[in-house]
């Protein structure tokens, strides 16, 4: 039987103690009831999880003595996912999903087209319903939590890119460049990667033309029409298949014999 899994703060990690509280501790006192004596898995935010047993309770509070902790292993792709906005569960869905899927950085922005901007004094409100999200999503899948910005305009967006990363735009008009063509451009170790998803109503032409004079190579998923939210859990999954784990995925390696 699987132990349950909670979040905890590295910074609640002592030696071969940790503390639980807020709401994981809410959901290990009272939805799961557990008590002492029980075992359990922690996961922290640097990618380690801890096995370990609850030694003390209290009304707020839940004291772990740790048995065995893994270290965190690097991941081989820096892979940074810039999402335009979309509509509240919409987002949701995209960090949770590109957290399961081992992003290292989530960056938000806002674009010509954007119709879910949020009013600027819930803006720290939505960044901090997203880094919740991922947290959760990082018990599920064992990865480390990306880091979560604020969210920025279009353009000062394209300032932030390192020069030496690698740099593509998905583009729902674009009909002759696929993320495959990109192999032949990105032949080499990778380890960094921004891509780039457009809210709802995509990019205006213009935008897309400035991605390009910043060193935006635009590609196109494929010939199917789809979502916001699935066509940025799709780019995730392609360039983590071409190029995660142990490096580029070459032509060849993807033939049949």
């Amino acid at each position: 039987m699987n132990r349950p899994r909670f979040f905890v703060p590295s910074a609640h990690i002592h030696h071969s103690s940790a503390t639980l509280a807020g709401a994981e501790f809410h959901h290990l006192r009272h939805v799961l009831r557990l008590g002492c004596g029980d075992t359990i898995t922690l996961c922290d935010d640097t990618g380690r999880e801890h096995e370990g047993v609850i030694t003390a309770l209290t009304a707020t509070t839940a004291d772990i003595t740790l048995l065995s902790s893994t270290s965190a292993s690097s991941p081989f792709l820096s892979l940074t996912l810039a999402q335009g906005l979309l509509k509240g569960p919409k987002m949701d869905l995209v960090v949770a999903k590109a957290t399961e899927l081992g992003v290292s950085r989530i960056v938000p922005f806002s674009s010509a087209f954007t119709v879910a901007l949020p009013p600027h004094e819930r803006r720290g409100e939505r960044l901090a319903r997203w880094q919740r999200i991922a947290r959760s999503a990082v018990k599920q899948a064992g990865t480390r939590p990306p880091v979560i910005t604020p969210p920025q305009p279009f353009h000062d967006l394209l300032q932030t890119v390192p020069h030496d990363a690698g740099k593509v735009l998905f583009y729902e008009k674009e009909s002759t460049v696929t993320v495959k063509s990109l192999l032949h451009i990105y032949d080499g170790p990778l380890p960094a990667l921004w891509i780039v998803i457009g809210p709802e109503g995509g990019f205006a032409p213009e935008e897309v033309a400035h991605a390009r004079t910043c060193g935006f190579h635009i590609a196109s998923l494929g010939p199917w029409t789809l979502r916001a939210e699935t066509a940025s859990i799709v780019a995730v999954a392609f360039c983590q298949l071409l190029w995660g784990d142990r490096g580029p995925l070459l032509p060849s390696s993807r033939e049949l014999p």
